[in-house]
């Protein structure tokens, strides 16, 4: 394995905490829609950023929340706080 050299870095290695991350479920139950409806958007390009691991899919947290905030409409202007998403 080559060594990195002096000017180089090496690659820090990223640290993945469960509380960053929603599973499926977790945002199913967050937003009360059913998996189906999660697996049509992920195939549409609805919905938040995710990205797939053996086994499962991990939604980010921070990614659910701005998806959140941008489809939060305002009761008063009826209008989205931001620009309109895909929810």
């Amino acid at each position: 394995m080559p060594s990195c050299s002096p000017k180089q870095q090496p690659l820090q290695r990223m640290t993945m905490r469960s509380s960053d991350y929603l599973t499926a479920t977790q945002l199913c139950e967050r937003w009360g829609v059913s998996r189906d409806t999660l697996l049509r958007w992920r195939k549409t390009g609805k919905g938040p950023a995710y990205f797939r691991t053996p086994g499962f899919v991990l939604y980010p947290l921070a990614e659910v929340e701005q998806y959140e905030q941008a489809n939060t409409i305002n009761p008063e202007s009826n209008e989205l706080q931001a620009e309109p998403g895909n929810f």
